[in-house]
């Protein structure tokens, strides 16, 4: 389909012209971006800093928001240190700037980790060595075989299906000179103790663990953090120009970001009922026939078909008032599929008006393949 501007949406809506839909795209996983809380605070704030800070956060940039989330967020996810940046794709770029001043010059990555990931590695002058999806044990054989410390670079919980990474195996076939960086952009909010990520949820401790992610989707702000111990946190600090060359992430919204982790911290219903909303998915998903994983992802990739197949019914389900995205975002399951993100703010009534939507198109298809054989 093509793609159309929103006109206006909310955490489980999206209006395009006079047709709103039912929606179960994006990464707002705990509905903050809405959260009238947040939105106040983002106004307030915005009569205080304006819009934009205009400067590097190394010059006159560092707003007080800026430095706040910064210290609270990185305490949140129980690191020693903390950079926050301008977005996620920046995290990455920066926490990997700092490595190649540090003396890391290969970076080993799976073969569908984000783009950024690979970016990252490459603008950092590192040689790159791919290893087989969520494969630790080919990790590791290349680990051996290197001369020299690398860093080993995954997703935690991978963007477009929801796989979520072999990180302990990872962290254990590294060596005491290595390094493993987590994208935790679909991790935190989503796992761990009142959302705390990846590593809480799988209990990673590790002087040589770096954490990136994006506060788009959790926390449903705007801005990136690298965290993890000092080393490598104030490398990036120092020699990164990702953060040291560029203008932070709004002031305003990063207020808004510290007013989503207050809740986040003090609603102890929130994460469960994303806790819940992706079991309710899952079965939804299992009694129409499709795949779904066992695990706590709130993202769910499918694919139904060969690719004008899937375009038909992406017709049918809007036309029903669904916006479920097709897909050809790279490194999914297929070069086409289907991608269901759900979120705290979904209700069960929603996830069964999907349900419901989906067996109808389904039938539709299959009573006009059968109409087509007779």
């Amino acid at each position: 389909m093509p793609n159309i501007p929103t006109d206006s949406c909310d955490a489980t809506t999206i209006t395009r012209g006079e047709q709103t839909y039912l929606s179960f795209g994006g990464g707002n996983y705990l509905g903050l971006a809405h959260h009238p809380r947040v939105v106040g605070a983002v106004q307030e704030a915005a009569s205080i800093y304006g819009l934009s800070s205009s400067a590097s956060r190394e010059t006159t940039g560092n707003a007080r928001s800026h430095a706040d989330l910064e210290e609270r967020l990185t305490s949140f996810c129980g690191h020693r240190a903390g950079l926050l940046v301008p977005d996620g794709y920046t995290a990455n770029l920066a926490a990997l700037q700092g490595l190649q001043r540090m003396g890391i010059k290969h970076a080993l990555i799976d073969e569908r980790g984000h783009a950024s990931l690979k970016d990252a590695a490459c603008l950092g002058g590192m040689q790159i060595t791919h290893f087989d999806h969520l494969d630790a044990g080919h990790a590791a054989h290349l680990i051996r075989s290197l001369n020299e410390p690398c860093v080993v670079l995954t997703d935690s919980v991978f963007t477009t299906d929801g796989d979520l990474a072999p990180a302990q195996e990872l962290l254990g076939a590294i060596r005491p000179h290595d390094w493993l960086l987590l994208d935790d952009c679909h991790g935190f909010a989503v796992l761990g103790d009142h959302g705390r990520g990846t590593p809480n949820e799988l209990g990673l401790i590790s002087d040589q663990l770096i954490v990136t992610t994006t506060l788009a989707k959790g926390l449903g702000c705007a801005g990136g953090i690298v965290m993890g111990s000092s080393e490598p946190v104030e490398a990036a600090r120092a020699h990164s120009v990702a953060y040291r060359c560029t203008t932070p992430a709004s002031p305003a919204i990063v207020a808004g970001g510290l007013e989503a982790l207050t809740i986040l911290e003090q609603d102890d219903q929130l994460h469960a009922r994303l806790t819940e909303n992706i079991e309710h998915t899952q079965q939804a998903l299992r009694s129409l026939g499709i795949d779904a994983h066992e695990h706590k992802s709130a993202v769910f990739a499918f694919v139904m078909g060969d690719l004008p197949h899937m375009q038909r019914i992406e017709r049918a389900m809007m036309d029903r008032g669904l916006l479920l995205p097709l897909m050809a975002y790279p490194n999914g399951p297929a070069p086409d599929y289907f991608r269901l993100v759900v979120n705290a703010s979904h209700t069960h009534q929603q996830i069964e008006q999907f349900q419901s939507i989906m067996r109808d198109v389904c039938a539709q298809f299959s009573s006009q393949n059968e109409g087509a054989r007779a």
